[in-house]
């Protein structure tokens, strides 16, 4: 059983070890990516602020773009504040439903034992069994 468990557990760490160093060098890339998107926006609002210096004063083009960057900031905010409402709102909706199936069940199973508790003794386990074989484990939740 000792080696067994050894050859596992050093299975379980090397998985470990390659999934932190995927994430590590993903993370590295992620923040090297996101440097230079942030350098080609700052440029991009500087070549907009010269463009539009043309037409009117350097100040007036500098106020454009941050009236234009404070609309458009405030607009994605807008977006997160309906899609975490909407969210909150299916999670309160699911919670909703569960507690009422449950209830539901709850009512029929003290129905069901008090006419016939042989029947609803074989009825919990198959139940249960059922259940146990068809429940997702929490990592296929998260892949899904």
């Amino acid at each position: 059983m000792g080696p067994l468990v050894a050859m596992l557990s050093a299975l379980v760490l090397t998985d470990i070890g390659v999934t932190v160093s995927r994430i590590k060098r993903n993370g590295a890339m992620w923040l090297l990516a996101s440097l230079f998107f942030l350098t080609a926006y700052i440029f991009a609002l500087v070549a907009g602020a010269i463009y539009l210096s043309a037409f009117y004063t350097p100040l007036t083009a500098t106020m454009i773009l941050a009236v234009i960057s404070l609309v458009l900031g405030l607009v994605i905010i807008g977006i997160m504040y309906a899609l975490n409402a909407r969210d909150r709102r299916i999670a309160a909706d699911k919670r909703r439903r569960s507690q009422a199936q449950t209830s539901l069940v709850i009512a029929t199973a003290l129905t069901l034992f008090r006419k016939q508790p042989l029947l609803a003794a074989g009825v919990a386990v198959g139940l249960g069994a059922a259940l146990g074989l068809m429940r997702k484990s929490g990592n296929d939740r998260e892949r899904s």
